[in-house]
């Protein structure tokens, strides 16, 4: 290998790794952060919303849920039907595939083969 041949592949593994690294620092999250662009404003409106909804909860949990209401007495006596399932494997099928092609109908009235390989006349 020529000399600057292998100074072109190295300067271009050392690119790869350096952008490589730089790629793997930013995705990690290595590098300092940007500045947030949300203003205070913004997240106490937030917090307001979150707040509320907190109390939606809670006050959800505390609420009992209504009665069900009761089962009709036919339907409790009424006993469990069980199915069963048989599966029962279909017929296989067979695929004849021919190729249409028999070495016989490659032969001329002289006997020479053509067709595979073979050379016309």
């Amino acid at each position: 290998m020529n000399k600057v041949h292998a100074t072109v592949i190295a300067l271009i593994l050392g690119v790869s790794g350096a952008l490589g690294i730089a790629a793997a620092t930013q995705t990690t999250g290595l590098r300092a952060p940007a500045a947030s662009g949300v203003s205070d404003a913004a997240v106490a409106a937030r917090q307001k919303q979150l707040d509320k909804v907190e109390r939606q909860i809670a006050r959800a949990r505390r609420d009992k849920p209504p009665a069900l209401p009761a089962v009709p007495a036919a339907r409790r006596s009424a006993p469990v039907q069980r199915q069963t399932v048989v599966y029962r494997r279909p017929a296989p099928v067979v695929v004849v595939s021919s190729s249409g092609h028999h070495e016989s109908e490659h032969e001329d009235e002289g006997g020479h083969g053509h067709g595979d390989g073979g050379e016309d006349d």
